[in-house]
């Protein structure tokens, strides 16, 4: 990877959100088990999360450019130390590798419920175009992932517009809601913790490059704000989206698209296509992180790529909502104990220059 810091703030915010949002959040299938079903305290588990995003966006950036790290095993093993690192590092691999798994399966989902198409047949798509991405390098890699993000954030905050507009949302709808039992957890402030922290575990390995790649720290420190910010912003609108539906839409796999068919079927191709972009390059930025973790010459760049892209359109099949409640949280709990070290990074760097 060259060490040209040439990238400004908004690049550097479009390849921070563009690394987390993908299969569960575009969909809206996270941010209803994650955030939705607490009613109302789902708004400050957003509040909560959007400040934890910029927080530990910014120091993993910052502390990777410090350390001018190739991948992200070189901040894991600083954070945590050389033992504890070395298990941390290879989990994160082994949960890229998971990631991709509901990656292949969201494209899947989302073609099989839009297209009325075989979920095969979009797995295999994404897929083989993220395999393509990753293997041109890693530029084409972030250039991939921030060019999709105004298109997805327009499109999300379309949606919950019109649906808004079209179906109010009321009192009744978000007591409903609090009726029923988030499949994650009963405490919506571990809800929010667990969302960001198995978010920012993989996104290490796109954020330890933008952090090495930045212009400067001023567009390290802005891009990492706005990146925040924007999935903050991102998620209330799927989370005022989905509540305005409320409980027709419950039963869906992709809320999202299931809101968009509803106002008008252009809508919902439309939004399915940048659904399945997005989808793209969180699978384009996981892959990237089994790659470069991995990889150490281009044959071994092909692959691995090849072997990991191979897998998850195999284990795909699982279903994508099943697929979500199970590796999402047993990443978060992981992740926990990833950003508890990047939390602590800072006071070890100050007693350690006393």
């Amino acid at each position: 990877m060259g060490k040209a810091r040439q990238l400004t703030t908004l690049p550097i915010a479009g390849a921070f959100i563009g690394t987390i949002v993908g299969a569960g959040f575009a969909t809206g299938q996270e941010v209803l088990q994650f955030f939705t079903l607490f009613g109302r305290k789902s708004f400050i588990g957003i509040a909560l999360a959007t400040i934890l995003f910029c927080y530990f966006g910014l120091e993993i950036m910052r502390i990777s450019r410090e350390l001018k790290a190739d991948s992200h095993q070189e901040l894991v093993r600083y954070t945590l130390g050389r033992r504890l690192g070395r298990l941390m590092d290879w989990f994160i691999t082994l949960s890229f590798l998971g990631v991709l798994i509901v990656m292949a399966a969201g494209s899947g989902a989302v073609t099989e419920e839009q297209l009325g198409l075989s979920s095969l047949h979009g797995s295999l798509v994404v897929i083989i175009l993220a395999f393509l991405t990753v293997i041109s390098g890693v530029n084409n890699v972030i250039r991939a992932i921030a060019f999709v993000v105004p298109f997805l954030l327009i499109g999300v905050l379309g949606v919950t517009i019109f649906s808004v507009l079209h179906d109010p949302l009321t009192i009744q709808k978000i007591v409903i809601l609090e009726s029923l039992e988030s499949p994650i957890t009963k405490n919506w402030t571990f809800a929010g913790l667990l969302y960001v922290s198995y978010n920012i575990l993989l996104a290490v390995a796109v954020l330890s490059s933008l952090g090495v790649e930045a212009q400067n720290r001023r567009c390290l420190l802005w891009g990492g704000v706005l990146g925040g910010m924007g999935l903050g912003a991102g998620i209330l609108a799927i989370n005022i989206a989905i509540m305005s539906s409320v409980p027709a839409i419950l039963p869906f796999q992709v809320p999202m698209i299931f809101l968009a068919k509803g106002l008008n079927s252009q809508l919902a191709l439309a939004y399915g296509f940048i659904l399945l972009l997005e989808i793209y390059t969180t699978a384009v930025s996981i892959l990237y992180g089994v790659v470069a973790r991995l990889a150490h010459t281009n044959i071994q760049k092909v692959f691995w790529a090849g072997i990991a892209s191979l897998g998850a359109i195999m284990a795909a099949q699982l279903g994508f909502a099943r697929l979500i409640t199970t590796i999402y949280p047993l990443l978060g709990f992981i992740g926990l104990l990833f950003i508890a070290s990047i939390l602590l990074t800072r006071p070890r760097e100050f007693l350690s220059g006393l």
